[in-house]
């Protein structure tokens, strides 16, 4: 009797502890946001649940995880600190990456050397950049993971100085922080993809041959770095189409973009142009004056749809001079308006030659033995609402 009742205290401490290791190695150790290329701009009109204001509720309600990672396109950086702050709280740690806009922006540039120094120091980091690139290059530890952020645009020399490439010292620098962490799961993370793949919804394929393919034999190099140290994954932006692929042993993901409308479009134009003609101050003015000002305020996005829906000339919107731009503006106003409610037709020329990539944003889930992630994603008619797309493992 004393040996069955022995047994049977064993059996149910057997089965206690195996419940409780098995019950661990499923529990979340934490989770992070990955998020980037949303370009935000502090003003009224961009201050909205259709742009990027819209992929951050969202974020807060399905939960914001212990910080969030961006890789690149996200300036002016100082006004995407402050929106983060003001919906995701004031503490919430924020990783921005150097990106090629960045790269354009003297302001976003010092606000970004600023946060490895000083009075707002990021939090966790266990190692800075080489020499000339100490502040927008580092590695840090959270959990069981170890993330390293990557500038791409330094030359070995200059944090601004390559169009996107990972040179001699960026190099060893990288394989230097890889060989000293012992962490179990490690990231890498920077703005251009190693190679650029398609959307994972409608196929759009953006910066292929100018990405770090652009230097075969250093992205090569860099591709069998991250595979000889067992990296998890390569956490990427710039193209503005999400995906998540295996290059020959090496996830990389893609988390496009999270702007919002990630550009205007054929009905969007027409009701902001009858709210602008129709608002307090515009509303005894020629319609001609109306289309004017409203040019004015965002002619580099008017013109992408001009373009698209009349392929001008076979001229790329970014050299569309803007007084051609306005012109074509005026037109598809007036044809708009004379066709009514018949509009549908005229308007298709601009889907049928430009596809439009949903705003994303990804929720990674960390655990002992694997990470889990969840894609959200919004819609052309409801671009304030995200929800699950797709789920993977890596």
């Amino acid at each position: 009797m004393r040996i069955i009742k022995y047994c049977a205290i064993l059996f149910v401490l057997i089965s206690f502890y195996s419940c409780t290791a098995s019950e661990t190695s499923e529990q979340e150790q934490f989770s992070f946001i990955l998020a980037a290329d949303w370009r935000y701009t502090a003003t009224a009109e961009y201050d909205s649940p259709i742009y990027f204001r819209g992929a951050l509720d969202a974020i807060e309600k399905v939960g914001k995880g212990a910080f969030m990672i961006s890789p690149g396109d996200v300036e002016p950086v100082k006004d995407s600190r402050e929106m983060i702050a003001e919906v995701l709280g004031q503490e919430y740690p924020w990783y921005p990456i150097m990106g090629n806009h960045e790269l354009e922006h003297a302001p976003t540039m010092d606000y970004l050397r600023e946060l490895n120094k000083g009075g707002m120091i990021l939090p966790y980091i266990v190692n800075k950049g080489p020499v000339g690139c100490e502040e927008t290059t580092f590695s840090f530890d959270y959990g069981n993971a170890h993330f390293v952020v990557l500038n791409q645009y330094y030359d070995g020399v200059s944090d601004v100085g390559t169009d996107g490439d990972v040179v001699d010292a960026l190099y060893t620098w990288l394989e230097n922080d890889l060989k000293s962490t012992q962490k179990t799961h490690i990231f890498v993370s920077g703005h251009e993809p190693i190679i650029s793949i398609p959307d994972m919804d409608n196929g759009r394929h953006r910066h292929i041959g100018d990405s770090l393919d652009k230097y075969p034999r250093k992205s090569f190099r860099f591709h069998q770095l991250l595979l000889e140290h067992n990296v998890v994954a390569y956490l990427h932006g710039h193209t503005h189409s999400t995906s998540y692929s295996n290059i020959n042993g090496l996830w990389q993901v893609d988390c496009g973009h999270a702007r919002g409308t990630e550009s205007e479009f054929p009905e969007k134009v027409m009701g902001d142009i009858n709210n602008w003609a129709t608002s307090t101050q515009n509303i005894d003015l020629p319609i001609e004056a109306v289309l004017r000002t409203f040019y004015e305020k965002r002619s580099y996005e008017l013109k992408k749809v001009m373009y698209y829906m009349n392929m001008t000339d076979g001229v790329s919107y970014k050299k569309l001079p803007d007084e051609k731009g306005f012109e074509i503006l005026q037109e598809f106003y007036k044809q708009a308006l004379s066709l009514g409610t018949e509009t549908a037709e005229y308007f298709k020329t601009y889907y049928d030659n430009w596809s439009v990539n949903r705003s994303t944003f990804m929720n990674f889930k960390v655990y002992d033995d694997h990470i889990a992630v969840d894609i959200y994603r919004n819609t052309l008619q409801d671009p304030a609402h995200y929800e699950i797309t797709q789920s993977f493992q890596l």
